[in-house]
């Protein structure tokens, strides 16, 4: 038993290590990252997702929290709880962060680099835990924080902080030994303390590592039941899942009171499908693969080739040489504990036998998709999983690391192991490009302060092209969110990009009528807007309904110095009304439920299996009557298939597609206020298309028609226009 001298020497040790630990870790992040090169009101990136998280970012800083603003989302503004975020610990560290100053672009890229000793702390306490000696525990440490995951997620800022995970993974092995504190009859306060701790820390994480733990601590109450057992050993487990669930489900009931008295208009944002599980998941040959962006260029090219002429990844899965080795050792003990009945370390066949669970959850067609199927399909990264294997695979080398007695080997082998990690998974020539990113957000900057000072403070600006958010259609090579950036960098403007999806907020702008230039103007001008801005990059400035519109707004007034962004001022004379604002924000929108929309100069069509939708959004408040639809229908992989549009169980049309001659199919229906979706269904079984999807017909040129009482409008037509993404 140590004395209490001891125990004070290893406590200060310990410190020591993990002190060494998240200083190696800031090191790697300023090489991987070229910090030097960053200076304040840089972010890391402007790509993907990026500027939705600076947009939240700036919200926390400015708003007190991110579920709602005015800001975007013009004028009626954006209501966020219907996106909730679960990452409430991280939306704190971002808030005491912005304690100390600093715009959303640095206090973001402040939390990211912390994200790296983070990371290497959290990992240096649960490989002392797992009895690694202090030197391995280090590079256990540094390399997990080196993840080639980590450099590339700023535009996931929240996915890259993933510190939580080594505090998860913690609680697991403890119920996979039956060592939870909930287990004991005499818990130590201190364990207790931690665990309540670790599990609160998990669970307000973000939805992804929460479920994610929270199904590796069912495999360890499976994995406890083969072993021997005391009665009551169930209890550990269950109540750590259970006060998991508990925590992560706060963020949903608060994102469930913030959108309560909101009529949804459409489908819910972000809503998965079963489908996206098979997506989005993994294959394990892309953990074994170099990674794609690897310093050393033929190794590069060797994943290049292979996913060129695959399935396409959309993830970063490479676990680099060193977690490949500790994970196939772990496979491999398994596969041979099987086989032989040879024992092994326990601990080795504990991380071997979670990381084989792990990787049935992962892979394509594993488990995920059952979760999916049975349970909810909001989960569908499970690619994301390679973080756990790979910190699985590298408590494996670390256990073999922290074997030699020889003092030389002790020494010079974790410093091997660390050196090949560390080349291996980073590369300096990916870092960010802050001369870019600084030189595209004074552009912008710029050009935002003309806008404003042409127009004047609290103006609203209309934004073409209009696309859904956070999610929807986009122009082919258009960053989704790009949008948002002008948000950023002026906040005397409001902008009409940014309302979700599914509700008024969002989708008022799929019914704007560009036909009618003087009719638009005088609604916009009736809701607060003073401006129209156009993206160039999106847009073909030459579209009739654009130079139809611009011919009445005259000169623009503002341009960024390359072009590509252009805005003109709403002519003042033109004040609108409130039968004007009205009008602007009631469309009843009509569209089909189906696959993903192509336009072209004859056609807008969208292809559909054996199940498709009609649906409406009447943003109008009153039930609207007698709308007749019209849409051409063309059979695919037969001669004929019988088509027919329900409400329920009454018919409301029918018709017989051929192939290759489009057929018209009309009927009549009664929009509601607020959102329904009406059943198609095409007869036959379907056929596989180029892309390997089950196709059944396409549906081409939808046309709404109401009474004069209501606006309706065809979201094929509109898309027609290509100014609106539907």
């Amino acid at each position: 038993m140590k004395t209490t001298r001891q125990r004070d020497v290893s406590v200060h040790a310990d410190v020591v290590g993990a002190v060494w630990a998240a200083a190696l870790a800031t090191v790697v992040a300023m090489w991987s990252l070229r910090v030097w090169e960053w200076r304040p009101g840089l972010p890391p990136s402007l790509l993907g997702d990026s500027p939705v998280v600076l947009t939240q970012i700036h919200q926390i800083l400015y708003e007190g929290w991110f579920w709602s603003t005015q800001s975007v989302g013009f004028p009626i503004g954006q209501n966020a709880s219907f996106f909730p975020e679960l990452n409430v610990i991280h939306v704190l560290a971002v808030k005491a962060i912005g304690l100390f100053g600093g715009d959303a672009a640095t206090v973001g890229a402040a939390y990211f680099f912390v994200g790296y000793p983070l990371v290497a702390l959290t990992t240096y306490l649960l490989s002392r835990s797992e009895r690694l000696s202090r030197p391995v525990s280090i590079v256990v440490a540094v390399l997990f924080a080196a993840a080639p995951y980590h450099a590339e997620r700023f535009e996931h800022l929240w996915l890259a902080s993933y510190w939580t995970v080594p505090l998860g993974l913690w609680v697991v092995l403890g119920v996979a030994r039956g060592k939870n504190v909930f287990d004991c009859d005499r818990p130590r306060g201190r364990r207790i303390l931690l665990t309540v701790l670790a599990l609160a820390l998990v669970g307000l994480s973000g939805a992804y590592y929460a479920g994610f733990i929270m199904i590796l601590l069912a495999a360890a109450l499976v994995l406890r039941a083969g072993q021997e057992r005391p009665a009551g050993w169930w209890r550990g487990g269950l109540v750590s899942i259970s006060g998991l669930a508990v925590v992560a489900a706060l963020p949903l009931i608060a994102a469930k009171v913030g959108m309560s008295g909101t009529t949804l208009t459409g489908a819910r944002p972000a809503t998965r499908t079963v489908l996206e599980s098979e997506r989005y998941a993994g294959r394990v040959i892309d953990l074994f693969l170099p990674w794609e962006e690897h310093r050393l260029k033929p190794l590069a090219a060797l994943t290049q080739a292979y996913r060129a002429a695959g399935r396409p990844v959309t993830e970063t899965l490479a676990l680099g040489v060193v977690g490949v080795a500790g994970s196939a050792a772990l496979v491999l003990i398994c596969l041979r504990a099987l086989a032989t009945g040879r024992p092994a370390p326990q601990r080795l066949r504990l991380w071997g036998a979670l990381w084989l669970v792990t990787v049935a959850f992962y892979t394509v067609g594993g488990l995920g998709s059952v979760v999916a199927l049975l349970a909810t399909p909001q989960l569908r990264s499970w690619s994301r999983l390679s973080l756990v294997l790979l910190l699985l695979g590298l408590l494996a080398v670390g256990h073999w690391l922290s074997r030699p007695r020889s003092k030389l080997l002790a020494r010079t082998l974790p410093v091997l192991a660390l050196l090949v990690g560390f080349l291996d998974q980073t590369n300096p020539l990916l870092a960010p490009r802050y001369e870019d990113i600084a030189s595209r957000l004074d552009g912008i900057r710029s050009y935002t302060g003309t806008l404003a000072a042409a127009t004047g403070p609290q103006c609203g600006v209309l934004q073409l092209p209009v696309m859904r958010f956070p999610e929807g259609y986009l122009p082919e090579g258009y960053d989704a969110n790009a949008q948002l950036l002008q948000h950023l960098t002026n906040r005397q403007l409001a902008w009409s990009h940014g309302g979700m999806s599914g509700t008024r907020a969002g989708d008022w702008l799929m019914g704007i009528e560009l036909s009618n230039p003087s009719t638009l103007i005088s609604g916009l001008r009736a809701n607060g807007f003073c401006a129209v801005e156009l993206d160039t990059a999106a847009v073909d400035s030459t579209l009739p309904d654009l130079t139809a519109l611009t011919k009445l707004l005259g000169e623009p007034v503002a341009r960024t110095s390359d072009g590509r962004l252009v805005a003109w001022s709403l002519p003042v004379a033109e004040g609108g009304t409130s039968s004007d604002r009205e009008r602007l924000l009631s469309p009843v929108l009509v569209g089909l439920a189906a696959g993903g929309l192509r336009i072209d100069d004859q056609d807008v069509r969208q292809e559909s299996g054996p199940w498709a939708g009609v649906t409406t959004s009447n943003l109008s408040g009153k039930d609207v009557a007698g709308i007749e639809v019209t849409v051409d229908v063309t059979a695919l992989g037969a001669d004929e298939r019988e088509v027919v549009v329900q409400a329920g169980d009454t018919e409301l049309g029918r018709v017989t597609a051929v192939r290759d001659r489009a057929t018209p199919l009309t009927f009549m229906l009664n929009a509601p206020a607020g959102y329904q979706r009406l059943t198609v269904a095409v007869s036959g079984d379907p056929v596989r298309d180029s892309a390997d999807r089950s196709v059944s017909a396409y549906f081409s040129n939808l046309r709404a028609t109401g009474p004069e009482t209501a606006r309706v409008v065809s979201l094929h037509g509109q898309a027609r226009t290509k100014l609106i993404y539907p």
